[in-house]
C-alpha cells in the first residue's frame, strides 16, 4: 500500500530515519533522509521505505574533477564552494569542500594565502568523499587556480612568467596556477617514395627528368665535354679554332 506519492527535488528533505527507511535514490545525513534526484517520492506504508522513482544522478566520488570557488582561506586549509563537476556528475548533498595545505602543491607551501585568494576559481580532484566531508587536491598537472582576481582592485589577473599580473593596477601576486596539459602530437609517417630533389618541383621536375632521358649535351649518351658532337658540331668551337690559328700566324 502506497501512503504518499509526490514530486521531489534533489537534496530535498524527506523525513527522519525514525520515520522511514532510506530507499532507492535517497541518502541519509545527520539522521535525516534526503533525495538524490528529481522524481516521484514513493513511501510504502507497509515497509516504511521512502524511495524516489526517477533518473539516477551520479554523485561525486573519489577521483572526480570539480571546479570550485575559494570562499575562505585559513592557515591550514581553504574552503571551496563546489560549482560544477566534470563527466556529467551532479553536486548533491554537500556543497563545500576542504583543500588542505598539504594537498595544494608538490612543493613546500609556507603560507596558503599566497597560493589562493578569496574569489579565485580552482580546478581540483576529489581525494576523499563521505556524506560529511570532501577533501580536494591541486597537486597534479592541470589542477590549481584557473581564474584569479587582484586582491587590491578585484580585477581579473593574467598569468605571466610564473606570476599573476593585474593589468589594471599593476599588482603582482603569487598563485598555485594550473599547468596546461599539452596534447601529444600524432606522428604520421611519410609515404614511401624514392628520394628525388625535383619531387617538390612538380611538373618542372618531370620535364627536366624527361629532358635528361632523351639525351642532350649535358646528359644521356652525349654527356661530357669531350664528345665528338660537342667539339665538332659546335659553332663556338669552330670559331675558337679559327681564332687560334690566326694568333699562331703572327
Amino acid at each position: 500500500m502506497v501512503l504518499k506519492e509526490k514530486i521531489i527535488l534533489p537534496g530535498e528533505k524527506i523525513g527522519a530515519e525514525e520515520e522511514y527507511v532510506s530507499g532507492e535514490n535517497t541518502f541519509v545525513r545527520d539522521g535525516q533522509i534526503f533525495s538524490k534526484t528529481i522524481g516521484k517520492l514513493i513511501i510504502n506504508h507497509e515497509t516504511k521505505e521512502a524511495r524516489i522513482d526517477g533518473k539516477k544522478i551520479e554523485e561525486l566520488s573519489f577521483g572526480d574533477i570539480i571546479v570550485g570557488k575559494v570562499t575562505l582561506v585559513k592557515e591550514s586549509s581553504a574552503v571551496i564552494e563546489l560549482i560544477s563537476a566534470e563527466d556529467d556528475k551532479r553536486i548533491t548533498g554537500i556543497k563545500v569542500a576542504q583543500l588542505p595545505i598539504r594537498n595544494v602543491s608538490n612543493e613546500y607551501v609556507k603560507d596558503l594565502k599566497t597560493m589562493l585568494k578569496i574569489g579565485d576559481y580552482i580546478r581540483a580532484r576529489i581525494v576523499m568523499s563521505s556524506p560529511l566531508a570532501i577533501d580536494l587536491t591541486t597537486k597534479e598537472k592541470g589542477l590549481g587556480v584557473i581564474k584569479a582576481y587582484c586582491s587590491k582592485c578585484r580585477k581579473e589577473m593574467n598569468f605571466n612568467n610564473n606570476k599573476m599580473v593585474c593589468l589594471e593596477c599593476g599588482s603582482i601576486e603569487d598563485r598555485k596556477w594550473f599547468e596546461k596539459i599539452e596534447e601529444e602530437r600524432q606522428f604520421t609517417p611519410r609515404e614511401d617514395r624514392p628520394y628525388n630533389s625535383d619531387f617538390r618541383r612538380g611538373n618542372r621536375g618531370e620535364q627536366r627528368n624527361s629532358f635528361r632521358r632523351e639525351g642532350n649535351k649535358f646528359g644521356g649518351q652525349n654527356r661530357g665535354f669531350g664528345s665528338s658532337n660537342f667539339r665538332g658540331n659546335s659553332s663556338f668551337n669552330r670559331k675558337k679554332q679559327s681564332n687560334f690559328g690566326q694568333r699562331n700566324s703572327f
